[in-house]
């Protein structure tokens, strides 16, 4: 038994339903700040959810969208620094990491699996050269209308170059606390861990995690 076994996490089916993650793709739309918590004259506010990143002019660190208020306002968490027009602004989902854990495991991961702490409180994550501890961000694709159902991928797929190390299998984790949701597992929330079906191996070359074919079937996370 290799401790690992592929599964979408319970914990984190229970959290969609608390909006408590969010595979938004980073768009950067224009608009004006006016040393207060509202941007306006947004370009567009496609693409946009309670809850992501901002960062821009006279934005300060850590902001957050507090409301989409139209077409063409939003207000953010904490007010802008100065007043400005036609500023870019960069507004992004939540950051996804993946984490690569050893050939053999002490721990058991699985649909069970909560948080990217599991790994590390067993001592699980690879080390070696070219691997940093907590993994490497993963790019999001944003959501997928198919049919009936709905699906979510990342691109590129994730690497790690002039490595030389060996791994079993991997979880994908959320680095972000929503704003307004509460969650029992903080930052790090589990959302799926994969077993690569054997140790996988790379010596002072690049190892790379292949995301599945983006459909319904086949993505990395799905809801048919």
């Amino acid at each position: 038994m290799s401790g690992i076994t592929t599964a979408y996490c319970a914990s984190a089916k229970a959290e969609h339903y608390a909006a408590a993650h969010c595979f938004d793709t980073t768009v950067t739309p224009t608009g004006t700040t006016s040393t207060n918590f509202v941007l306006t004259s947004m370009s567009s506010n496609a693409g946009i959810s309670v809850g992501n990143s901002v960062s821009g002019t006279n934005v300060v660190s850590g902001s957050v969208v507090a409301s989409i208020d139209s077409s063409s306002q939003i207000t953010i968490s904490k007010a802008t620094t100065g007043s400005g027009s036609s500023i870019t602004f960069t507004i992004s989902g939540d950051v996804f990491k993946v984490a690569l854990i050893i050939p053999s495991p002490t721990g058991t991961y699985g649909a069970a699996s909560t948080n990217y702490a599991n790994i590390t409180v067993n001592s699980d994550e690879v080390s070696g050269t070219g691997y940093t501890a907590t993994g490497t961000a993963m790019t999001n694709v944003g959501p997928v209308i198919s049919g009936t159902g709905a699906y979510i991928n990342f691109s590129p797929n994730p690497s790690w170059t002039s490595a030389t190390f060996s791994a079993r299998g991997c979880m994908i984790y959320n680095t972000i606390a929503r704003l307004g949701v509460a969650s029992a597992t903080g930052t790090g929330r589990a959302m799926g861990v994969f077993d690569f079906g054997g140790t996988q191996s790379v010596s002072a070359g690049t190892f790379r995690v292949l995301m599945p074919a983006a459909a319904l079937s086949t993505a990395v996370f799905s809801i048919a």
